[in-house]
């Protein structure tokens, strides 16, 4: 016992610690010290007089001196015997101690503290602590006055918010608290004792933030455990952390409500042209993309016979990245990174990484740094565009449980908004004459909203992520753009991990891979995940009509046309102007006639003359169509130049077949034929078609590097039925015209038996494909011919 007297010794003497107001039984932990004196009387100031000698009473005969004693109060009880080692109060340590400091596991209960030892040991050195009463009256003590004690009521009817966890609770009472200073902590700590020492086996002046938490959480239901958190920070006089802690609370209840908006809007996806497709679960079609930091590569030059000049793009080394690892916190917060602009052509993925991205968020597998998740799809802000409206209001009518918030600016983690399809938007941006607006709560036009959000002065400490095709995003300036990434489709791997995935049977998946990797035009395109979709639905038409055992479509026509169709889908849904189906036809037919005269030139970029003299706007092809593509070129160190041209070599031989078969249609006009007739032309059936077809073989086959090849085949694939029905609207009239594909055959057949050009009886076969009559031919071998 000498041992645990010894921790409370002072440098002048010793100190014992008096607390009347406490109740009986009650203790203080040892494991922080205090400053505050727990007298009923207040902090009166004690003190230890000097050493006096033992008392000596003498013979008996003599009377006492007392002349030089102290006045002191009668004790109202002796003071109790220590209790045992598992008492469960301990001493308060001096404040000279520090607050980790760990007593010994010796503990003291004092039953009544205001008692004093009314007898003395004859040669003993000890003091005992005395009032400074000097020629005082003792004062008169009143009952203790203790502040009412909240009542903790849980409604057993209240249903609690799905938001309410066990982590989030403890993260905000955490986080509340550790707002407070170390004299408002001690003094949390102190009146949390007082008043409901029930829920402490020991005091918990010596506990840790972590500790104190738990022990509310495991004695207190959660919704208890947040009542009496803000209860005693409102009697401590600290409304504004009171406040702070409601509005933690109502934070969470609104990220949740939220996710659940973006899972309901978000977690399932439509394959297929139009809204006709099988609406799936998203998690189970995605697979990764094809993602890089660089967002100047230009077209995919990849081509089955072509041997094309890559552009010169300027691009350094790229850095593939994942969906998951945009906007990842070391880019955030290293490279100060947050603005980031995300391109690329029509068809190619980008609205699903963006899916992904949202759904990550939304399940909590990724980017927990991100708070507050605001997709803003720009087809949604066009239905606002002659509102005069906030930030905040816009995000209110996108995501109405976010109404409950007079703000979205938080301590917790990143705001983050994401703009999806830039280039639909039905308002030009300028980014130079545009005012400044600074204020998310005050109403403007959408306009000064959308320039101000990307300029980074609406929330500038928000994240904002652009989606847009590249000749939109080049337009933005560059002080607003910290990143720019490019989604570029599909690796190999990945076209392989797609088609596995939509075909459920492991047998038709290894035909469909096996079939793409031997038709080589086919695998290419594949690397945009539009075509995937269009190739997919061809081929499960295919196994559903004729059985898992039926020969896949060789044909690439059927394939391009349905691609196309698609491309005028989305141009429609995307909010373009409507075009009548002779309009359409107009616009393609020109588009397709640049197409031609550049193929003839075995030229890819397409110059500003050229523009002009096909009549096509540059905005309506490259970004409403989405058939071509805007990217920059170096021309010299410090010069580049911006140039258009087909988003892959294949459009631009495709959409040249389109315009020679519409013209041959709607005009009768052969626009391949050669300045002699032949005069046998009228003895075969259709003698138009097949003299333009006989004119298409031949010009193919003079061709010296076999720029016309995979035009041909697309041509000859025109005239089929199944390719006619899907161009129906616009051909001049509904009669279907015979596609002459035996006579036609019969000339390539001729063509390759006499084998006057060898390096084009491949091509010539696929030719035979196109024509659906190619099983009739002698065939060599496809792979062969592929690799070749």
């Amino acid at each position: 016992m000498a041992g645990r007297g010894s921790d409370t010794m002072e440098h002048d003497g010793w100190e014992t610690i008096s607390d009347v107001s406490f109740p009986l039984g009650e203790g203080v932990s040892g494991r922080g010290r205090s400053t505050i004196s727990m007298s009923d009387e207040g902090e009166e100031a004690f003190y230890v007089p000097e050493g006096r000698p033992s008392l000596d009473l003498g013979d008996g005969l003599r009377p006492m001196d007392t002349t030089h004693w102290h006045d002191v109060e009668r004790a109202q009880s002796p003071v109790h015997s220590y209790n045992s080692v598992n008492s469960d109060t301990q001493f308060w340590p001096s404040d000279e101690l520090d607050e980790e400091t760990e007593l010994s596991a010796t503990r003291v209960q004092l039953e009544r503290t205001e008692s004093y030892s009314s007898g003395y040991s004859v040669d003993s050195d000890c003091e005992t602590r005395t009032r400074k009463s000097q020629d005082a009256a003792p004062k008169e003590e009143g009952p203790a006055v203790e502040p009412p004690r909240p009542e903790l009521i849980k409604n057993p009817d209240e249903k609690r918010h799905p938001a309410l966890t066990v982590d989030f609770t403890f993260k905000a009472i955490r986080k509340t608290l550790e707002k407070l200073g170390k004299d408002d902590l001690r003094t949390f700590k102190i009146t949390l004792w007082k008043r409901y020492p029930e829920s402490f086996s020991s005091p918990p002046q010596g506990m840790d933030m972590v500790d104190l938490v738990d022990r509310l959480l495991e004695f207190y239901d959660l919704e208890v455990a947040l009542q009496l958190t803000k209860a005693l920070l409102k009697d401590m006089g600290l409304k504004r952390l009171d406040a702070y802690l409601t509005d933690l609370c109502k934070k969470n209840e609104v990220r949740y409500e939220l996710r659940g908006t973006l899972l309901r809007k978000y977690s399932w996806m439509c394959e297929g042209v139009a809204q006709q497709g099988e609406h799936k679960a998203f998690d189970s079609i995605f697979n990764e993309l094809y993602i890089t930091d660089r967002g100047n590569a230009g077209p995919n030059i990849e081509h089955e016979v072509r041997k094309i000049d890559k552009l010169s793009t300027n691009r350094k080394e790229e850095k593939r990245i994942t969906c998951s690892q945009i906007f990842d916190p070391d880019v955030i917060y290293e490279k100060h990174v947050s603005h980031i602009v995300t391109n690329g052509i029509a068809g190619v993925g980008k609205s699903m990484a963006v899916q992904k991205f949202i759904m990550d968020w939304a399940e909590e597998r990724k980017h927990n740094h991100v708070y507050f998740l605001f997709p803003l799809p720009f087809k949604e802000l066009n239905l606002m565009l002659k509102l005069k409206i906030s930030l905040l209001e816009i995000v209110h009518t996108l995501y109405p449980e976010t109404k409950a918030l007079p703000t979205f600016e938080c301590d917790e983690g990143k705001v983050m908004f994401i703009c999806d399809g830039l280039d639909e938007y039905a308002h030009s941006l300028d980014f130079h004459r545009t005012e400044t607006w600074c204020d998310s709560t005050e109403p403007a036009a959408m306009h000064v909203v959308v320039t101000n959000l990307i300029r980074g002065n609406l929330l500038p400490s928000s994240l904002l992520w652009i989606i847009s095709r590249p000749l939109t995003s080049s337009r933005l300036p560059p002080e607003s753009v910290h990143q720019v990434l490019e989604v570029r489709g599909f690796t190999n791997e990945q076209k392989e991990e797609y088609f596995r995935r939509r075909f459920q049977d492991p047998a038709q998946a290894d035909k469909v891979i096996a079939h793409l990797t031997s038709c080589k035009t086919l695998h290419i395109m594949c690397h945009l995940p539009m075509f995937c979709c269009v190739v997919r639905e061809v081929f499960q038409h295919t196994f559903r009509e004729k059985g898992p055992d039926a020969e896949l479509p060789k044909g690439l026509t059927l394939m391009y046309t349905r691609l196309l169709l698609v491309h005028l889908h989305v141009r429609g849904a995307r909010g373009s102007a409507s075009r009548t189906p002779e309009e359409e036809r107009d616009f393609l037919m020109n588009l397709g006639k640049l197409a031609f005269t550049m193929l003839e030139k075995n030229q890819m970029v397409i110059g500003k003359a050229t523009w002009k003299d096909c009549g096509v706007d540059v905005a309506e092809a490259v970004t409403n169509s989405g058939l071509c593509i805007e990217f920059l070129i170096e021309q010299f160190v410090m010069y580049q130049e911006r140039i258009q041209t087909f988003i892959h070599p294949t459009i631009q031989e495709y959409l040249a077949a389109l315009y020679v078969f519409l013209t041959w249609r709607c005009t009768g006009q052969n626009v391949l034929q050669q300045p002699r007739n032949s005069k046998f032309s009228r003895m075969f059936k259709d003698p138009g078609l097949l003299d333009m077809h006989r004119s298409a073989i031949e010009r193919s086959l003079q061709s010296p590097d076999g720029n016309l090849d995979v035009f041909l085949r697309f041509l000859l694939g025109m005239a089929q039925t199944a390719n006619q029905e899907l161009l129906q609207r616009f051909l001049p009239d509904k009669n279907k015209c015979s596609s002459a594909s035996e006579e036609t055959a019969a000339i390539i057949r001729k063509k390759i038996k006499e084998n006057h050009y060898p390096d084009r009886n491949a091509n010539l076969q696929c030719c035979l494909d196109e024509l659906g009559v190619g099983a009739e031919a002698p065939r060599r071998s496809r792979s062969n011919s592929v690799k070749n």
